[in-house]
């Protein structure tokens, strides 16, 4: 990772809006949006894990146990901020749903 100390070159670019959101890669809009779904779902599985085996492993070494996280009860401001943050997740995952009319599509070749 970088460290941003200014001691190595950086390099940037523009940003160019493209139409990617309107294309569809498989041949018809809902396919690539379970496509995209199903990637987005994944990537969210994985970085989950991936903290959860982080966790675990210093909670074991800090001497926490099963049953503590078990019998854990969330406040009600814990509730309130991870229901945001469910909200914040299905619009992340699911929101590939709702693309479907931005697409011109059909069975038939149109030449341009």
């Amino acid at each position: 990772m970088a460290d941003g100390n200014g001691k190595h070159k950086t390099y940037a670019t523009n940003f160019y809006k493209t139409d990617i959101d309107s294309v569809s890669f498989l041949g018809n809009p809902h396919i690539d949006n379970i496509a995209t779904t199903l990637m987005a779902m994944g990537n969210e599985l994985w970085t989950n894990r991936k903290r959860i085996h982080v966790l675990e492993s210093v909670m074991r070494d800090k001497g926490v146990t099963a049953d503590l996280i078990e019998q854990y009860k969330p406040t009600d401001e814990e509730k309130a901020a991870w229901a945001k943050e469910r909200e914040v997740l299905v619009e992340r995952l699911y929101s590939h749903f709702a693309r479907v009319d931005e697409y011109e599509f059909s069975s038939e070749w149109k030449d341009k």
